[in-house]
């Protein structure tokens, strides 16, 4: 950019010297503003390479601007202005155009999004967050709470009741109306059984033929409910109970089999894993989740304790998904407006050239031996009364849009159930093989399967377990 010679003069300090020396302050300020983050993620030469780089452009801007020709000083100060403000309006109108972007929240920008698909499809979007479903139903006169996520469980004030009360509760409450979900058709409702799943009234109390574990999908989200996978097997076998909990891990899913499934003894356990949710992350500081993987008898004797299960549920989890309910709220109407903060940070034009990629540090991989134990127990509980595990490993958008933490993820998960004796449905390769892939998630974005992606999962299970070629 610079064709201007650059002849020595006495130092002085106009206005465009000043500017020169500041542009080269900016890039090391950024440099050591950024640095922790990228000791964390960049590789180490990296880190020093950039460094190097920065303290490059203070010398040498510090040298224009004191010892640089008038005329030098004036080109460099006008093509600097120049590249910020084509940054900085190349930004304003990539932000402009990703308005699920404009909030810092994961949560709230998936909200975003669901909202944006949906109306490019021309969908009716339900704006309303779950709790104010919640009070609307409420006001009908349903006896109406908002979904359960184990998730809630790391609030300290709900750990120390944890400890206070010696129970976790593993599910929603029971016998009430329990809204989950919004992906754009509208919200998932349902009404739950004696013990808080997605199943009919006494479906669970005696004998079943498909016992189902897993998280958000095998619950059904975000489908109608006729259309879930869990729906579909009971077309074919009417006595498949769903034992499925919104937001669990390994270790939560785990505990759901040990204290609703195994009493039961059902034919078929259907397993749905996802498998960004094989790893503990969480969970691993519950001391009740360990004891089912530590202990194989260990049990909180739930479907004893269900009048505890339900207090602890409307007394303190309830109130706190409510308020974190209105947190998001706050956070989806901060969202709606233009994020001018952001656009100084360049953010989606670094996403676009991906210029950490080159630099990143190889991701760990994934600690999947808590998983691997888990499939142990609950595959040898299961042959041990006749029965057979069917494992699922679930697809996602990240997964079938080659996101590399994702893909890794699921790479581990299909390599310890292939060490496994477990009969196993890859369904990430079956999504692969449509022609359509990511038809087969709702409105095509980062949702959960559609309905059809639910009907070719159902359609697999049913194969396996019929001993059939699978779709």
């Amino acid at each position: 950019m610079i064709s201007l010679p650059l002849k020595l003069h006495p130092p002085t300090l106009p206005l465009g010297r000043l500017f020169v020396a500041f542009a080269g302050i900016v890039p090391l300020a950024v440099v050591i503003y950024r640095l922790p983050a990228w000791r964390e993620s960049w590789h180490w030469a990296a880190v020093s390479g950039a460094m190097a780089v920065a303290t490059a452009l203070l010398v040498l801007a510090l040298g224009i601007a004191i010892r640089g020709s008038r005329q030098a000083v004036g080109r460099i100060a006008v093509e600097i202005a120049f590249l910020v403000c084509s940054l900085v309006t190349a930004e304003a109108v990539l932000v402009a155009a990703s308005p699920e972007t404009w909030s810092d929240d994961p949560v709230v920008q998936v909200m975003v999004a669901h909202e944006q698909a949906a109306l490019a499809y021309g969908i009716e979007y339900d704006g309303r967050d779950r709790s104010e479903v919640v009070l609307a139903r409420r006001a009908s006169g349903l006896d109406a709470v908002p979904g359960f996520a184990l998730g809630v469980g790391t609030s300290p004030a709900i750990a120390a009741a944890i400890r206070e009360r010696g129970v976790l509760p593993l599910t929603n409450p029971s016998n009430t109306h329990v809204v989950e979900c919004n992906e754009g058709p509208g919200y998932l409702e349902f009404r739950s059984d004696e013990h808080g799943f997605n199943n009919p009234p006494g479906l669970a109390q005696g004998a079943v033929d498909i016992a189902v574990i897993g998280a958000s999908f095998a619950l059904g989200h975000c489908v109608a409910p006729s259309s879930s996978a869990v729906a579909l097997l009971r077309t074919r076998y009417s006595r498949t109970a769903n034992f499925a909990v919104t937001g669990s891990r390994v270790l939560s899913q785990l505990g759901v089999f040990r204290e609703y499934v195994e009493s039961l003894e059902p034919p078929i356990v259907v397993w749905f894993v996802h498998p960004n949710y094989a790893e503990l992350r969480q969970e691993a500081s519950q001391p009740v989740l360990l004891k089912y993987l530590d202990d194989p008898s260990y049990s909180q004797q739930l479907p004893l304790k269900q009048s505890k299960v339900d207090a602890f549920l409307r007394e303190l989890v309830i109130p706190a998904n409510e308020q974190r309910d209105a947190v998001l709220r706050q956070k989806l109407e901060a969202a709606r407006r233009f994020p001018l903060e952001r656009v100084a940070k360049l953010g989606e034009i670094r996403r676009l050239a991906d210029l950490d990629a080159a630099v990143r540090v190889p991701l760990p991989p994934p600690d999947l031996s808590h998983f691997k134990r888990a499939i142990e127990l609950v595959a040898a509980t299961v042959q041990g009364w006749g029965g057979r595990l069917v494992v699922v490993i679930l697809p996602n958008y990240e997964t079938s849009t080659k996101q590399p933490r994702s893909v890794a993820q699921y790479q581990a998960v299909r390599q310890v159930l292939g060490e496994s004796a477990v009969s196993v449905i890859d369904a990430v390769a079956l999504f692969e093989q449509q022609p359509d892939l990511l038809g087969l998630f709702t409105l095509r974005t980062d949702n959960h399967p559609s309905e059809r992606g639910h009907a070719l999962i159902a359609s697999a299970v049913i194969a396996a377990i019929e001993n059939k070629e699978l779709p």
